[in-house]
């Protein structure tokens, strides 16, 4: 896992293709020990499990975090399962830094 330090942010990018149920453990772990805004870069994801998807939303409620660089499997799966509510996310990291054109998923229908 790499991690970057910023004076207002943290960034954590895992190196695992798959986060599985131990990656994320660990992964939260240090998440939840940061007192900063964090990050989670997913640029080297391909994949991840139900248990990441809900420590994310678990720890999402507690904790300021944004997650950028996501791959089109895994956004489709954050949008369904609603991870937008209690995580921001972005397209890229200056995205992240600037707190700015987040990615929201807007249920319109007609009436």
């Amino acid at each position: 896992m790499e991690i970057k330090d910023n004076t207002t942010s943290c960034i954590f990018a895992p190196s695992c293709p798959k986060l599985t149920a131990t990656e994320s453990r660990i992964l939260f772990d240090e998440i939840k020990k940061e007192k900063r805004t964090v990050g989670i870069d997913l640029k080297y994801v391909y994949d991840c499990t139900i248990e990441f998807i809900t420590e994310l939303k678990r720890v999402g409620v507690l904790k300021n975090i944004g997650i950028f660089n996501i791959p089109s499997d895994i956004f489709a799966l954050f949008n369904i399962m609603g991870i937008d509510k209690t995580v921001k996310l972005y397209v890229s990291e200056s995205d992240f830094q600037e707190d700015s054109r987040q990615l929201l998923n807007r249920k319109f229908s007609i009436v």
